[in-house]
């Protein structure tokens, strides 16, 4: 791989994009090259690029990348991460790998043919508190877990002030997948199948609790059945003013593990609670570890692995085909 890394972002509807373009800033050796989107929003994107483009295909036939940020639809995306694929050039996607599982597999089947790494990045990836709670959990800290609960989300998109062509596909089922059950509980998915592998089962309630607009679901609460365990996923568009107890909590039959505000407490019958800093990551910009796995050949770990992601989008359709059949479903 040459010393500067050529990079080129396709796609600026999705409201992360924003975010990883100045993560890309960044990295030292890094050069944003080139840009693709067919919105208005090209214009807010090109002091930082060195062309603009309105077809990414015209742009990943013209421009010699190296990386490419795959920032548009859940739909969308993966097609395009499919086409830069077949073109062996390695792929950051922004959360969720795709609308459904079948486009997720499309992708993990062109990342191995082209042999170049494909990482789906999850916000989540770069908080301390995820690594060391698995890490808590694995080593018996709180004995046998039979129960996890993670909810995430906010009071909606639009509410909060998304852009225009971001919120046009959230609140697209066909681009998006659902609604705050493609958005939010993705993470849980994500969480729960690294943490602890495929469920039997998943059974889930969504709809439009509290909008007066159309909405695919602004709440959804899926619940993953395991041998012996259970958890509990909730993603919400409704939500305005969460609480403050600990998220994600875990109960093991010796105690609890919750975080909150980054730390982890330790909930023992009997003792007074414990809070400890989870050990600080040795990196939290995305951009900069995707380029450590392509330089050093090394897959994405966690939640940042397309396997994991591969399979989070097959509990959300589990889930979406639940909320219809009224039944569990199996992933």
């Amino acid at each position: 791989m040459p010393d500067e890394i050529r990079v080129g972002v396709a796609g600026l509807t999705h409201g992360h994009v924003w975010g990883l373009i100045e993560a890309w800033k960044q990295v030292e050796g890094a050069r944003l090259v080139a840009v693709a989107d067919r919105t208005p929003l090209l214009d807010k994107a090109r002091p930082d690029f060195g062309v603009a483009y309105a077809d990414y295909l015209e742009m990943l036939d013209k421009e010699r990348l190296d990386a490419l940020v795959v920032t548009s639809d859940n739909q969308a995306s993966a097609q395009i991460a499919v086409n830069a694929l077949e073109r062996r050039i390695p792929c950051m996607v922004e959360k969720a790998m795709a609308a459904n599982s079948i486009d997720a597999q499309r992708m993990l089947d062109a990342m191995e043919r082209s042999g170049v790494k494909l990482m789906i990045n999850w916000p989540l990836a770069w908080d301390a508190w995820l690594y060391d709670l698995k890490r808590r959990i694995d080593a018996g800290e709180i004995g046998h877990v039979f129960h996890l609960r993670y909810r995430n989300g906010h009071h909606g998109p639009k509410e909060i002030g998304c852009d225009e062509y971001f919120v046009d596909w959230l609140y697209n089922e066909r681009k998006n997948g659902a609604g705050a059950l493609a958005d939010f509980c993705s993470y849980g998915a994500a969480l729960c199948r690294w943490y602890f592998g495929m469920p039997e089962s998943v059974y889930c309630v969504r709809g439009n609790q509290t909008k007066d607009y159309p909405v695919p679901d602004d709440h959804a609460v899926c619940l993953l059945k395991y041998d012996k365990l259970s958890t509990e996923i909730e993603g919400t568009w409704a939500t305005k003013g969460f609480d403050t107890g600990p998220n994600p909590v875990v109960h093991g039959k010796e105690g609890t593990l919750g975080v909150s505000r980054g730390k982890i407490t330790r909930f023992v019958a009997g003792k007074e609670p414990v809070d400890e800093e989870p050990p600080a990551l040795a990196n939290r910009n995305p951009a900069k570890y995707f380029l450590e796995c392509i330089r050093e050949n090394r897959e994405p770990e966690g939640i940042l692995s397309p396997y994991i992601s591969a399979d989070a989008c097959k509990i959300l359709d589990a889930a979406k085909k639940s909320s219809d059949s009224g039944c569990a479903e199996a992933p």
